[in-house]
């Protein structure tokens, strides 16, 4: 038989016996089975190769796709913060379980691109407190049982809600009190969102309105959290828990953010009305603060707590050193004598004082107030005391100290015994 024989002539009839015919189906078998093998190890070959690319994707596209199964499994609680590594391996066995898990990635990456929040879409605000904080009162009554302590965690659960319940979020967040409206024209996922942003970007609390806040004044932050608190005006109340003084001072500037910039006829003063809810709020206030500053002011002289100039402060310590006393019996003992001189008869000391007032108000920036420093007498020392009399009394015992005042601010406290 040569190569050119393709087909055997009619009149021939070849017989198989038995062993031909086993021979034959036999390798028939062999020719199967190695291609059902090749087969299998392609497929085995493909799922390794499937799980090892998992292992080199992104965290946030791990976690992504392991919260939307979750979601669409039913087990959307289990959507909590893991360690990094985590997010992968909990996906790759979730996958597993799956008889044809390439074929539910797939699901997962088409479900993401048509229903999850774009990445890109959440950087204005992912890493701000203060935006984070503002987004999140949007959808109060959706986190209403949740707790969140801190910058770190209120950022990450308005980041994740938005990321993956736009649709929720769209439902809650239009409209919110704003004068002007900016409606964006996009996708149903990110429409709604970029008109809150443009809205809120263009129409919060201006930096002008805010320049008597300080964060760094920690006694005025907390007053001025009290006061909108007891006025009922903090937003997440029992939900954001901040954790510095400064995260108090967001919350605080959001909660301004959130109040309607609309002005009304209804809203001011007996004799001015037309403010809007958070101008209104703003000039309440700081007129408030004001007062207060005010009302601590009289109250520290009223507690006896007097103000010492700078340029004064080497005198007093020189003359408590000569005197042996402390600060608070020698300016007692100088307002004592003063005050006993002013009520004698045909007595200059009061007027004296007045002449002098001019003086002592050019020097009051120069006050300050905080020292207790005192300076006890020598236990050693057999000297009398020196007899004190009032330095307005100028005829009387007047020492000329020549010290060179020092280069700090002093602050003293003299409390009156």
């Amino acid at each position: 038989m040569d190569g050119q024989l393709t087909k055997l002539n009619d009149s021939q009839n070849y017989r198989f016996d038995q062993a031909s015919m086993l021979y034959s189906q036999s390798q028939f078998l062999k020719l199967m089975t190695d291609e059902y093998i090749k087969d299998i190890k392609s497929g085995k070959r493909r799922i390794e190769d499937f799980y090892k690319a998992l292992q080199k994707m992104s965290i946030a596209d791990a976690r992504s796709l392991l919260y939307i199964d979750n979601i669409l499994s039913g087990k959307s609680l289990e959507n909590i913060t893991y360690d990094e590594d985590d997010y992968k391996n909990l996906l790759i066995k979730q996958l597993e379980s799956w008889p044809m898990p390439i074929e539910r990635y797939n699901f997962l990456i088409e479900f993401k691109a048509k229903s999850i929040l774009p990445e890109n879409y959440l950087e204005w605000f992912k890493n701000d407190l203060r935006c984070s904080l503002f987004l999140m009162s949007l959808i109060y009554n959706m986190v209403s049982n949740a707790a969140y302590k801190g910058r770190k965690e209120l950022t990450a659960g308005t980041t994740n809600f938005l990321r993956y319940h736009i649709a929720i979020f769209n439902h809650h967040a239009s409209g919110f009190g704003y004068r002007e409206t900016i409606v964006a024209g996009s996708d149903w996922k990110v429409k709604i969102l970029l008109s809150v942003k443009a809205t809120y970007l263009k129409g919060r609390t201006e930096n002008k309105e805010l320049k008597w806040l300080d964060v760094s004044n920690h006694e005025q932050i907390e007053w001025a959290y009290d006061y909108l608190e007891k006025n009922k005006h903090i937003i997440l109340k029992g939900v954001f828990f901040p954790e510095t003084i400064e995260e108090k001072y967001e919350l605080i500037l959001a909660s301004l953010d959130r109040l309607s910039n609309i002005e009304s006829d209804d809203i001011g003063t007996e004799k001015n009305k037309g403010y809007s809810p958070r101008s209104y709020v703003l000039f309440s206030i700081k007129k408030a603060w004001d007062g207060q500053k005010q009302y601590d002011s009289k109250s520290k002289t009223s507690d006896g707590i007097i103000k010492i100039y700078k340029k004064n402060q080497a005198k007093l310590d020189e003359l408590t050193k000569k005197n042996k006393i402390t600060a608070n019996k020698l300016i007692n003992k100088y307002i004592e004598d003063a005050h006993k001189k002013m009520l004698s008869p045909n007595d200059q000391s009061e007027k004296q004082v007045f002449e002098h007032y001019e003086e002592y108000k050019a020097d009051e920036k120069y006050m300050n107030m905080s020292s207790t420093e005192e300076v006890l007498p020598d236990a050693n020392s057999t000297k009398p005391p020196i007899e004190i009399t009032s330095p307005i009394d100028k005829k009387k015992n007047h020492h000329n100290v020549n010290v060179k005042p020092r280069p700090s601010q002093i602050l003293c406290n003299c409390h009156l015994d």
